[in-house]
């Protein structure tokens, strides 16, 4: 099968909720159960065939999170399910092969997704099963153990973007001035197509439309006394979850896709090198494809940071109207499983509002590990 022959046929998330905010206590399990039900209430189509679900931090959702979420969703109990790990990258990857298996030929549709609780990710008591004896034991917060510190590195995640900063020469002020654009951004746009209803959350609750240079100034650095990176300048620890529901055109009988997916690329760097994996996937996907940089009407880079986003621009000569046009995870917050999709159903949505186009949705990934998704949208 060829690319551009597998096709999105909705697109939906969750608002997504502040850390401790008003979706802690859901769990993942339960966000997911309620993307993918209210996704499937606004798809004209047959029972899916298939689900695969980005989940970073799995721990207390049970064995294999995402059969639970289609069993919970709905589904019937013959459809197949299947969790995908890779950090930032889980559910974009769970879309990714989800196309592969269409182009294999597998009936649709299939249902990709992620979400994220990370209000609710446990702390650990490691050597317990053995028993204790004697003495003081650590608590390893999962938050930080699996998720937010490279396991190669040994560095935080934003350790490893502040040696980023210094080598490419990005300023606190530079970034500062990124994350006010994108909470500007997200207060403005218009996401009515792409977000569902929730009982217990309407809109984004980490957005602050009020947020000023000079709060943003005041804060102070995180990692190191000297360093730039800082609560303000850093994607938001959130809960949330996104999906789409994916199929091949020729099966759709007449209903025209949200976008078509043209193709995808991988990229692994070194792991201390995390934050600008975006730009060899990103460079190797556009040569695939024969196009340039001004060939594509929009962009989309995970704000993981503002100082990486800045780096990634830079590389690949992005121009700033066309990149993240409704802001990105430092306003809107970066639930970690759910976030690869989530700025697919942002691009789609964006791109229809514009008249469609050629869109790009990457994200650099803990571990050194960058991902791409090249789509179109034809209105």
């Amino acid at each position: 099968m060829k690319l551009g022959e597998v096709g999105i046929f909705a697109a939906k998330r969750l608002p997504q909720g502040r850390y401790a905010g008003k979706l802690a206590g859901e769990g993942a399990v339960k966000l997911g159960q309620d993307c993918v039900r209210g996704l499937l209430n606004h798809a004209v189509w047959p029972s899916p065939s298939n689900l695969i679900w980005g989940m970073a931090r799995s721990h207390t959702q049970g064995m294999n999170p995402g059969r639970t979420i289609a069993l919970g969703a709905g589904l019937p109990v013959n459809v197949p399910a299947t969790t995908v790990n890779m950090a930032c990258g889980s559910s974009l990857q769970a879309l990714i092969y989800s196309t592969l298996i269409l182009q294999g030929g597998a009936v649709g549709p299939v249902v990709a997704g992620g979400s994220e609780a990370m209000s609710d990710t446990p702390y650990l008591l490691p050597g317990l099963r053995r028993g204790y004896q004697m003495g003081h034991r650590d608590l390893p917060d999962v938050m930080i153990q699996d998720g937010l510190r490279c396991p190669i590195s040994g560095l935080l995640m934003g350790e490893t973007i502040e040696r980023l900063a210094a080598r490419y020469g990005v300023t606190r002020e530079e970034s500062d001035a990124f994350s006010k654009r994108s909470h500007q951004r997200a207060s403005s746009a218009d996401f009515s197509k792409e977000i569902l209803l929730h009982a217990r959350l309407a809109s984004d609750e980490c957005v602050r439309p009020e947020i000023s240079s000079g709060v943003l100034a005041s804060l102070r650095p995180v990692f190191s006394e000297d360093g730039q990176i800082t609560a303000g300048n850093a994607s938001a620890l959130s809960d949330g979850a996104a999906a789409v529901l994916l199929a091949r055109i020729s099966e759709a009988e007449g209903t025209a896709p949200l976008a078509r997916i043209l193709g995808w690329s991988e990229a692994a760097v070194d792991p201390l090198d995390m934050g600008e994996a975006p730009v060899p996937a990103v460079r190797h996907l556009l040569a695939e494809h024969g196009l340039v940089t001004r060939d594509i009407d929009l962009w989309e880079i995970n704000e993981a940071f503002a100082a990486q986003v800045l780096v990634c621009a830079a590389q690949l000569n992005l121009d700033s109207e066309k990149l993240n046009v409704a802001g990105g995870g430092v306003a809107l917050g970066h639930p970690i499983g759910a976030s690869g999709v989530r700025i697919v159903v942002t691009l789609i949505h964006q791109l229809r509002n514009r008249g469609g186009g050629l869109g790009v949705a990457t994200l650099g990934i803990g571990g050194g590990l960058g991902l791409a998704l090249l789509i179109e949208v034809r209105v």
